[in-house]
C-alpha cells in the first residue's frame, strides 16, 4: 500500500511539474487600444489516431476569430470555438429563486437558492444565511435543475490527429479586450545642481475576471486599428507565428514593445503599477516664460518652464510613451513637495520634453504699449518689457511676443530671436533682486 501510495504521490508531482512549465511561459502583451494579445503554452496527451482537445481557460472577453494555433508533429483537422457561456446574466436572472450550484475560486461547491445576480456579486440563500460572492471569484455557476455547468468562459476545441506521439506542446495565441496600461512618469527635481530623477511605471489594468498567475507581461506603445468584432462564429485556419522580444525594450516595425518582467501576478479586476525603465538620473533646464499678443497689457507672475532632452547625454535616448508625467521638486530641508501635473507627449529618440510647472510667485512681468500709431496702410508700435526678478536666485527669462501680418523690427535695445513668421522671443539672464527693461518697435505696412 506505502509503495502504491509513493507512485501515485510521484506521478501526481510529475504532472504538476509538467504543467507548472507549460504555464510559467504564458505572455500577456497589453495595447493601449483596450486590448492585448494572450499566449498560452498548451500541454496534451494524445492517443493514435483522431483525437477531440479542448482548452477553456480562456479570457471570457476573447475576440473570437483571432485564435492562432502553433504546433508541430501533429495534424489539426478544424478548430471549433463554443460560445455557449453566460456573457449576460439574463438567463439566471429569469430563475430567481431557482437552486444553484456556485464554484468559488479555491474553495468547495456551495449550494443555495439565487437572490440576485448583478454585474458584481451573485447571492444566495443557504441553510447557512446569506451569501455573497464576488463575481471574479466564481469558476462557474449552475442551475441545479440543469446538470450543465454554465460557465463564463468560452471553450476551444480542436480536432488532431496523431501519429506516433503520445503528449505535444502547443502555443495558443489569441485577442481579448478588458486590458489596458498607459505609462505614468514622476520626475523629481533638484533646484541646487539642474538635476532630476527620472521614474517611469506602467499602469496595467486587468478589466476582465479572469487571473493571471506567473505570467510575463509586455506593453507596446503605438496604436493599432482593431476591429473588436466578437459576432463571428467560425475561426480561421491554423497558422505559426511568433515574436521574439529578448529586450526590455524591442522595436517591431513603427511600434515599441517594453518588457516588464517575468512570473508576475495580475489578478481579476486589478489595476498595479510595474516599472518600465530604471529611475534615471537627468539634467534639466528651468525657463520662467513671459509671452504675449500685439495688445497686451499687463502685470503677471512668469510662467516655469521645466525642459530635458531625450538624448544619450542626458542618459536617455529611448523612446518615451504618452503619458501623464507628475513634477516634485526637492527644498533645501529635503522636504519634497508637488508642483504640478502634465501630459508628455510621445518623445522620440533626440526630442526635447516642455513641461508647464506653474506660476513663478517672485518674478513679475509687466507690459505697455508706450506708442501705436496707425495710418492708411501702415501700423507702428512701441513696446516695453519689465522683467523684475525678487528672488534670491539668478534666472533664465524667455520673453515672447507674437505678431501678426508682414511686419519688420525697426529698433530693439536687446538682442532677439526670431522664432518664425509671428513670433519673436528675447533670451534673458536676470541676477537675483535685479530688473530688465526691454523696448522695442515694430512696423507693418500694407498696400
Amino acid at each position: 500500500m506505502k509503495k502504491l501510495l509513493i507512485a501515485v504521490f510521484a506521478l501526481n508531482v510529475l504532472f504538476s511539474q509538467e504543467v507548472e512549465q507549460v504555464q510559467n511561459n504564458r505572455t500577456l502583451t497589453i495595447y493601449k487600444d483596450s486590448f492585448a494579445i494572450i499566449k498560452e503554452p498548451i500541454l496534451w496527451n494524445l492517443k493514435d489516431g483522431k483525437n477531440i482537445t479542448s482548452f477553456n481557460n480562456l479570457s471570457p472577453n476573447i475576440v473570437f476569430d483571432s485564435p492562432l494555433l502553433n504546433i508541430s508533429g501533429v495534424e489539426v483537422n478544424s478548430q471549433t470555438l463554443n460560445k455557449n457561456f453566460y456573457s449576460t446574466d439574463s438567463y439566471l436572472k429569469k430563475n430567481i429563486g431557482s437552486l444553484v450550484e456556485i464554484k468559488p475560486t479555491n474553495n468547495s461547491v456551495v449550494q443555495g437558492a439565487l437572490l440576485d445576480i448583478n454585474s458584481s456579486s451573485i447571492s444566495i440563500s443557504t441553510n447557512k444565511g446569506l451569501m455573497v460572492f464576488q463575481r471574479s471569484r466564481v469558476e462557474y455557476i449552475s442551475l441545479k435543475t440543469n446538470q450543465v455547468q454554465n460557465k463564463f468562459t468560452p471553450q476551444i476545441s480542436w480536432e488532431i490527429f496523431s501519429e506516433g506521439l503520445d503528449s505535444v506542446t502547443a502555443d495558443l495565441t489569441y485577442l481579448t479586450s478588458g486590458f489596458s496600461w498607459k505609462p505614468i512618469y514622476k520626475l523629481l527635481l533638484n533646484s541646487s545642481d539642474a538635476s532630476a530623477v527620472l521614474s517611469i511605471d506602467a499602469e496595467v489594468v486587468n478589466g476582465s475576471n479572469m487571473n493571471l498567475l506567473g505570467v510575463d507581461i509586455k506593453v507596446v506603445e503605438g496604436l493599432i486599428p482593431v476591429s473588436n468584432n466578437k459576432t463571428s462564429s467560425n475561426m480561421g485556419m491554423v497558422a505559426s507565428r511568433g515574436i521574439s522580444m529578448t529586450e526590455r525594450v524591442n522595436q517591431l516595425g513603427d511600434f515599441y514593445i517594453f518588457s516588464l518582467g517575468t512570473n508576475l501576478n495580475l489578478k481579476a479586476l486589478e489595476t498595479i503599477q510595474f516599472p518600465l525603465m530604471p529611475k534615471t538620473q537627468i539634467a534639466y533646464e528651468k525657463k520662467y516664460i513671459f509671452e504675449n499678443s500685439e495688445r497686451d497689457q499687463k502685470d503677471e507672475p512668469l510662467s516655469i518652464e521645466i525642459s530635458f532632452e531625450n538624448s544619450r547625454d542626458n542618459n536617455l535616448e529611448l523612446p518615451l510613451p504618452s503619458g501623464a508625467i507628475y513634477l516634485y521638486e526637492e527644498n533645501m530641508n529635503g522636504e519634497l513637495f508637488f508642483i504640478g501635473k502634465n501630459t508628455l507627449s510621445a518623445l522620440y529618440k533626440g526630442g526635447s520634453a516642455v513641461l508647464d510647472a506653474g506660476k513663478a510667485f517672485d518674478i513679475i512681468g509687466k507690459r505697455r504699449i508706450l506708442n501705436f500709431d496707425r495710418q492708411n496702410n501702415s501700423e507702428e508700435s512701441t513696446i516695453s518689457l519689465q522683467i523684475v526678478n525678487t528672488s534670491t536666485e539668478s534666472i533664465k527669462v524667455k520673453a515672447i511676443e507674437k505678431i501678426v501680418g508682414d511686419w519688420v523690427i525697426k529698433e530693439s535695445s536687446s538682442m532677439y530671436i526670431k522664432d518664425d513668421a509671428s513670433s519673436i522671443y528675447f533670451p534673458l539672464e536676470i541676477d537675483p533682486n535685479s530688473t530688465e527693461m526691454i523696448t522695442y518697435t515694430y512696423r507693418k505696412e500694407w498696400k
